[in-house]
């Protein structure tokens, strides 16, 4: 598995306030995007609808191997539900959806809870968690990398809300929040727009009600 593109961000501690990151070329987190395209078919080199045990066996391998230079560890994970690694001090939660048995039973009655407790989670949102960053300077790698974004709720009044960028196959969102009165960011959503839809429709609260709200403003046009 390559690198991610997100690589490094450097901690800065204080007692007082937040922690803040500000880009430079030597400790730049965007500084190894590659394979520019305008479409979200996955994170990184991790598609949608991968496996939870692909997935998981995948990073088991990079945290206890010498492949990489990074420093790679699984914080947490529950089976076909979260995986929650961690990057060189940044935090990726792989969140994985499972049609509940009851909703999979209506289309197959011959489903046992047996046969429904062998299907595996899928791959359907990379979240990604940092310290405090210019919301610009994140906006500009991802633009950078994927164009501009087709949507915007950020209130220049009190600097909340996201920036969006609607791709085939799926959708980025940038979480705003205010910080010595500019906006910045900690917060990056990765989501598969074709599971967001079956998730959506099976009714499954995996989604916020802001997420949901906005997910559903995207795919149901």
């Amino acid at each position: 598995m390559k690198k991610n593109w997100l690589l490094f961000i450097v901690f800065f501690l204080s007692k007082i306030y937040p922690q803040t990151y500000e880009m430079n070329p030597q400790t730049n987190p965007f500084a190894n995007i590659q394979n520019q395209s305008l479409s979200l078919y996955g994170f990184a080199e991790t598609p949608w609808n991968s496996a939870y045990s692909q997935v998981y066996d995948g990073f088991k391998t990079l945290a206890t191997s010498n492949l990489t230079n990074e420093r790679i560890e699984i914080v947490a994970a529950q089976k076909d539900q979260f995986i929650l690694i961690k990057r060189n001090n940044i935090l990726y939660r792989y969140n994985f959806y499972k049609t509940p048995y009851e909703v999979a039973k209506l289309r197959n009655q011959n489903l046992t809870q047996e046969d429904h407790n062998l299907i595996e989670g899928v791959l359907f949102q990379v979240k990604v968690l940092f310290p405090f960053i210019e919301a610009n300077q994140v906006v500009e790698k991802i633009e950078a990398q994927y164009g501009k974004k087709t949507k915007s709720t950020v209130d220049p009044k009190t600097l909340r809300g996201v920036d969006i960028w609607d791709l085939p196959g799926g959708v980025i969102f940038v979480w705003y929040e205010p910080y010595n009165n500019k906006p910045y960011t900690r917060k990056i959503d990765y989501i598969s727009k074709e599971i967001s839809q079956r998730i959506l429709e099976e009714t499954k609260d995996y989604f916020d009600s802001k997420e949901k709200e906005l997910l559903r403003d995207i795919i149901i046009k």
